[in-house]
């Protein structure tokens, strides 16, 4: 019946009990499993801005999800031997193309309209200078940054509900965006892409400029580099 049968222990091995040969029916005089429609409805939005719906399979958010908290695989058709790169409107479309991916995790996580790059033409250069920064880790796009040069601020001391202070046309860098992978983040990720910008274009990281309205996160990253204040535009 099985390779034990007629087998006799010699005394001296551990005792190997019998549990069935492959004919062992398991389920016989099993209750069935009983079914049931649940009221509760399974809709929700994830934190990574997938809005999960019920019948989907899942395959879609997790995904989507998984990116969001490793960040954009690199293609294999780029060569990127530093860990920091600067992409502009010039760039190769292969970069750009890069950026718009990336771009797309802001934008679902925190529903824009648009996302924050949208050049995928034809090379141009740009009279505001916009360009992007990316910053690379284990093969994945972790870091991302998109700015611009403008001469319109104004100072605030980022006490809230304060007023702004008087117009300046002093030439700055500004950070429209700023977005770290979740599993990145609290790392001082954000911190080293705002002070590579501003070393980038040769001034203090308090001289850099920040888009209005600021997040949560980005006041909590501007008062830690520029705790005095920062110029907002």
């Amino acid at each position: 019946m099985d390779r034990w049968s007629g087998h006799a222990d010699s005394g001296e091995t551990l005792y190997r009990p019998w549990v069935g040969g492959r004919d062992q029916n398991l389920s016989q005089r099993a209750a069935p499993v009983q079914f049931r429609v649940p009221k509760l409805s399974l809709d929700h939005e994830c934190r990574c801005g997938f809005r999960e719906q019920s019948g989907d399979d899942g395959r879609a958010h997790a995904d989507h999800h998984a990116t969001w908290a490793l960040g954009v695989r690199v293609p294999k058709n780029l060569f990127w031997p530093g860990d920091l790169v600067v992409v502009t409107t010039q760039s190769p479309i292969a970069w750009r193309r890069l950026v718009y991916k990336v771009a797309g995790l802001p934008q679902r996580e925190n529903h824009y309209d648009f996302r924050s790059w949208s050049h995928l033409g034809e090379p141009e250069e740009t009279e505001d200078n916009v360009r992007a920064y990316l910053l690379k880790s284990n093969g994945h796009v972790v870091g991302y940054l998109t700015t611009h040069d403008t001469d319109h601020h104004r100072p605030w001391d980022l006490i809230d509900e304060s007023p702004l202070g008087g117009a300046d046309d002093t030439l700055r860098p500004r950070v429209d965006l700023i977005w770290v992978a979740d599993n990145y983040r609290r790392q001082g990720v954000g911190a080293m892409l705002v002070q590579a910008l501003a070393d980038d274009f040769g001034s203090p990281v308090a001289e850099v400029s920040w888009s209005t309205p600021i997040s949560q996160s980005g006041l909590q990253l501007a008062r830690r580099l520029s705790p005095d204040g920062i110029w907002v535009s």
